[in-house]
């Protein structure tokens, strides 16, 4: 991996300085005569496979040295971040990256621009594989946020193969420098940016471009799960809910609970309040920013204050506003403020369920389903309303290689197929 001169030196206690438009533009001039030079999809496919193998033993020096400054930085457990990163690594296997790279054979995409988002250590590297699989070379921009992840995890694959990772580049810079990113924008065949809706709309995209903005994630409990493994499916929807402090587009916001009467989703929310607690011992809550915290005492205050003037919403809460849980029978689709903060909902059926979410057509990402008599029904519903990893509670924050995010116009390019 090469770094502009000017934004070699990384660590957690060191502003990196910003490279220059000629910076940029000479290193994606580089990468294009990498590009010329396509390597057997297969041999890509080993080399990530040995890096992902590396990076999934929290031990590897260069992880471990990356979580400490993730942990720095983010005000998140080093624990936590461990946890997270595990969920995040765990569909790379080497038969996972084989299968796919034989379906890669033959393609020719140039140099990408990958715009890589602040708030989720690794948000991106599935479309960074897939593109590395299919014979691209990537200009990667991270945050000065996060200047941690990629370029330690890229560091390790120019280790392990020189070659491949020579076809990777790495540049750190902030939106506040727009320059920097038409620079990148004009130098490259096509660009993924990743990130809110404000970071995708700032981009001035006069090529290919793909945009993954702002969606969000949540849950649906079938009666039986809620009725016979109540305590069971609230420890694994804890667990989704913890990872990465809720700010990731995988990140569940919303429970929703199959039940016949108000009593079963009270169960059902008193059980995640418990598991939410008992997690907080072992995985320790982030420390808040300003923001966040007054946003989640927003939630709590509305949910005391509207049960005070006679609506029907409960609320259980953890201290130092280490989690949160609303129980509300009227509630659509809600938006969380991110740590730990879920707002749980009875329905009665599937079409109560689609009603809660058609708001949100489109712009949601993943669903946890349990099993039960109403999980294939709610697997087409969710379907029809663009979600595009329905998954075990557990799960949720470990897509597979051939994730179809945001819908899968990314994928369908990468693989030749008809956008």
């Amino acid at each position: 991996m090469r770094l502009p001169a000017s934004s070699a030196r990384l660590g957690h206690d060191e502003n990196p300085a910003l490279p220059r438009v000629g910076e940029l533009r000479a290193l994606a001039a580089s990468l294009a005569r990498e590009a010329g030079r396509v390597p057997k999809p297969l041999r890509v496919a080993a080399s990530l496979g040995a890096l992902f193998e590396r990076w999934r033993r929290r031990e590897f020096p260069p992880r471990a040295q990356t979580v400490e400054r993730l942990a720095h930085s983010s005000g998140m457990s080093r624990e936590l971040l461990d946890e997270s990163l595990d969920a995040l690594l765990a569909p790379f296997t080497a038969a996972a990256l084989d299968a796919f790279a034989t379906r890669l054979e033959g393609r020719r995409l140039g140099v990408g621009a990958f715009v890589m988002p602040a708030n989720v250590a690794g948000a991106g590297v599935h479309e960074l594989v897939a593109a590395l699989l299919a014979g691209a070379t990537a200009l990667v921009k991270v945050s000065s946020r996060e200047p941690f992840f990629f370029p330690a995890m890229l560091a390790t694959l120019s280790e392990i193969a020189p070659d491949i990772g020579a076809r990777v580049a790495v540049a750190v810079f902030g939106r506040e420098r727009p320059e920097l990113a038409d620079a990148m924008l004009d130098s490259t065949d096509f660009a993924v940016a990743l990130g809110d809706d404000e970071t995708i709309s700032s981009f001035d995209a006069r090529k290919t471009f793909f945009g993954f903005g702002s969606r969000a994630s949540g849950a649906f409990v079938t009666r039986q799960a809620c009725e016979q493994r109540g305590e069971h499916t609230a420890l694994a929807l804890a667990r989704d809910v913890a990872m990465f402090e809720q700010r990731g587009c995988l990140s569940p916001h919303h429970v929703f609970v199959e039940c016949a009467d108000r009593a079963g989703a009270d169960g059902f929310a008193g059980a995640l309040a418990r598991a939410l607690s008992a997690l907080a011992q072992t995985l320790a809550p982030a420390r808040l920013p300003f923001e966040a915290a007054s946003a989640i005492r927003r939630v709590r205050e509305s949910a005391r204050w509207r049960r005070l003037g006679g609506r029907d919403v409960a609320l259980w809460e953890g201290p130092a506003m280490a989690w949160t849980v609303v129980m509300d029978p009227q509630a659509r689709f809600q938006l969380s403020p991110a740590y730990r903060t879920v707002t749980i909902t009875p329905v009665a059926d599937l079409g109560d369920l689609d009603e809660r979410l058609a708001a949100m057509h489109g712009r949601l990402e993943a669903f946890s389903v349990t099993a039960g008599t109403s999980a294939e029904g709610a697997a087409n519903l969710l379907a029809r309303r663009g979600v595009t990893w329905i998954c075990e509670p557990g799960s949720i924050q470990s897509p597979p290689l051939e994730w179809r995010h945001g819908g899968g116009a990314f994928l369908d390019f990468i693989s030749g197929a008809q956008r």
